[in-house]
């Protein structure tokens, strides 16, 4: 396992803070699993069976819910970590499903190994329960704006967000970096294609925004913080 691959798993929130000996056990139990684009590493209610560290490509977390509505969760970029629940709580599967928005490759373990390593190093299952953590208080504040927020504000946050987590310099503005398409957004700020596609026109003739096939560019990053903090006047 090369160097870079190595650091990217030490500093996941699932490894980091471990001991020297407890992370060459990590990288010793390691499965190097790769998914092609639109391919899946696991669905919703399959039995969790293995956490994964994302090491390369990006990874898209997906809902359906009882309605059979489709949610789009999180995007997952190299670093970060999925199905964890395999550690805290595997009887109850996964969640959600993982699917890869471009080829993509990723370091698992299965249960058996991690739990070992759990009783070897005690600041994993911490870390896990703190990033079970992180995803409750995410769905919370999800489920507080689609009850306080206006959509317009849910988009712009929605587009903030990905921009200060993926966001690329470019001539125009903040590009984000990766294939981004409007259902995509429609799903994460949970509304209607149609109304995401209307918006962001509107953005676009105000020249706010700059939209491409599946490219979203950021020309004025304040004008949509005042939509987000709700300052504009209407």
């Amino acid at each position: 396992m090369d160097e870079k691959t190595q650091e990217i798993v030490r500093q996941s929130s699932l490894f980091k803070d471990i001991s020297p000996l407890a992370f060459e056990r990590v990288l010793e139990t390691s499965l190097l699993r790769s998914v092609e684009e639109d391919g899946f590493y696991f669905m919703q209610t399959d039995p969790a069976t293995h956490a994964y560290v994302l090491v390369e490509g990006r990874v898209r977390m997906i809902q359906i819910t009882p309605t059979g509505q489709q949610i789009t969760l999180r995007i997952l970029t190299p670093g970060q970590t999925y199905g964890g629940i395999a550690l805290i709580n595997p009887g109850e599967g996964y969640p959600a499903t993982a699917q890869a928005m471009e080829n993509s490759s990723a370091l698992a373990w299965d249960t058996t190994h991690l739990r070992k390593l759990a009783e070897m190093e005690p600041s994993i299952p911490l870390n896990a329960m703190q990033l079970m953590l992180a995803y409750i208080t995410e769905l919370q504040e999800r489920q507080k704006a689609l009850i306080t927020d206006r959509v317009e504000q849910r988009i712009a946050r929605i587009l903030l967000k990905l921009a200060a987590q993926y966001g690329k310099k470019v001539e125009e503005g903040v590009l984000i970096n990766f294939a981004l398409t409007r259902q995509d957004i429609a799903e994460m700020s949970g509304t209607t294609l149609f109304t995401v596609s209307r918006t962001l026109k509107e953005w676009e003739r105000q020249g706010m925004v700059k939209i491409g096939r599946e490219k979203v560019c950021i020309c004025e990053p304040h004008g949509l913080v005042s939509l987000a903090d709700d300052l504009v006047q209407r």
